[in-house]
């Protein structure tokens, strides 16, 4: 009862602050009290090599705490038990890991308005109304068209265009143009812009579409990777509704944080045709067993809590640890299986250490089961391949380039993943 009664003081509490008032923090603080979780252990610092809990990136201190297992059973190894074992994995993925979308969402209209921007690129804004008729945000993407007489292959990229239309710099080689690499593929090229949907921040999470299904979040509710996924789908819904696109073949692209939104994305929505996974890390393709680089407490945080459900905090409580967690990202990837996966890294001694590269070759490779039950070649070397050399002849595919923490030098092997394993 008086667990109850605590929730209940601070969800009234939350929802009467004002929300300008609010931080990140704020917010919280209010699920952590709400939901009895308490003070939580501080993630790893990947600034201060020597603060108490400075982040390890030596691979003999990572521990060896075992794998949650893929299959629960012999009957969990055909076709047919994979099915009722995939929903089972899935469950536990969205009670723990990346949230429940929340029922009332099935209920949503998405209104698309479609303009012209110059010749041959339109944006699409695609207004979300409840069925209330309460307006919430938008699924806005900028789309440019190969000029071709058939139907074009799309490839949805999780855009880092901030307000302003600023664009992060992750150091190293400038970049080609992506727009210009995909028209050359024959592709449309969609930049979607997940934060027009739902914030990167804590602070504003109740202003998204996180807010607009349910606020305060339940304990297992959403968080804002399976939001932009949400997004992602309706989007890729769209532009199989328009004769310039192959509607089988729309594929996804997302790096760092938004690697992790690409695979959360393929991961629940097969329909997609691939899916490139840029140095998603935490929360993303890496085994977070592994103490290298960001932690699970780091994903716990004020500063990254909205990413997940709520429920992701049991496992950065004082007295706990991450071998609780009954699934891992193994577990995430193999949600994917049979269609084809691109996970990709740079390397760790030019800026990717934090992301942990070996930790999502591992992971990779612990979720090759799943697709070998159906046939699938899966690589048999117990050894990464040499840089700049994919598992291309897989549909799940591992690829890490000489580069650091950037995206681009896989984009060329993505484009050869996809051509294989996506029929024309």
């Amino acid at each position: 009862m008086k667990t109850e009664l605590r929730g209940l003081i601070a969800a009234l509490a939350l929802l009467a602050t004002p929300v300008a008032a609010q931080t990140a923090g704020d917010i919280h603080a209010g699920e952590r009290n709400r939901f009895g979780y308490g003070e939580l252990r501080p993630g790893a610092d990947g600034n201060n090599p020597d603060a108490p809990n400075a982040a390890n990136y030596d691979e003999t201190k990572v521990g060896d705490l075992p794998l949650p297992p893929l299959f629960a059973s012999a009957t969990d190894q055909t076709q047919s038990g994979w099915s009722a074992r995939r929903a089972e994995l899935a469950r536990l993925v969205k009670d723990n890991w990346v949230g429940r979308i929340p029922e009332s969402v099935a209920s949503f209209r998405v209104v698309w308005r479609k303009e012209a921007v110059r010749p041959n690129v339109e944006q699409w804004i695609g207004q979300v109304v409840a069925p209330d008729g309460r307006m919430g945000p938008t699924v806005d993407a900028i789309i440019t068209f190969p000029r071709r007489k058939n139907p074009a292959p799309a490839l949805i990229s999780y855009s880092y265009v901030w307000p302003g239309g600023r664009v992060p710099n992750f150091g190293g080689t400038p970049p080609p143009d992506a727009t210009k690499q995909a028209l050359r593929h024959g592709f449309a090229y969609v930049e979607y812009r997940p934060q027009m949907l739902q914030s990167d921040t804590g602070a504003t999470m109740r202003e998204g579409i996180i807010g607009l299904a349910r606020w305060p979040r339940e304990e297992h509710d959403w968080g804002a990777l399976r939001a932009w996924a949400w997004g992602a789908s309706q989007l890729r819904e769209e532009l199989a509704r328009d004769n310039r696109i192959n509607g089988q073949r729309i594929s996804l692209t997302g790096h760092s944080r938004f690697g992790k939104g690409v695979l959360v994305a393929a991961a629940f929505d097969p329909l997609f045709a691939d899916a490139h996974v840029s140095s998603s890390g935490a929360g993303g393709a890496k085994i977070m067993r592994r103490d290298l680089g960001e932690r699970w407490e780091n994903l716990a945080g004020s500063g990254e809590f909205h990413w997940m459900t709520p429920a992701a905090m049991l496992f950065a409580r004082q007295g706990h640890s991450i071998a609780e967690l009954p699934v891992d990202a193994h577990t995430l990837i193999a949600l994917r299986a049979p269609r084809p996966l691109f996970v990709t890294s740079g390397l760790a001694e030019k800026g990717d250490a934090w992301v942990d590269p070996r930790g999502m070759w591992l992971a990779t490779m612990a979720a090759e089961p799943a697709w070998a039950l159906f046939g699938s070649k899966v690589p048999d070397g117990a050894m990464p391949p040499p840089l700049g050399t994919a598992d291309t002849p897989f549909p799940l595919a591992w690829y890490q380039h000489d580069e650091g923490h950037v995206p681009w030098p896989a984009y060329e092997a993505f484009y050869r993943h996809e051509a294989m394993f996506v029929p024309d």
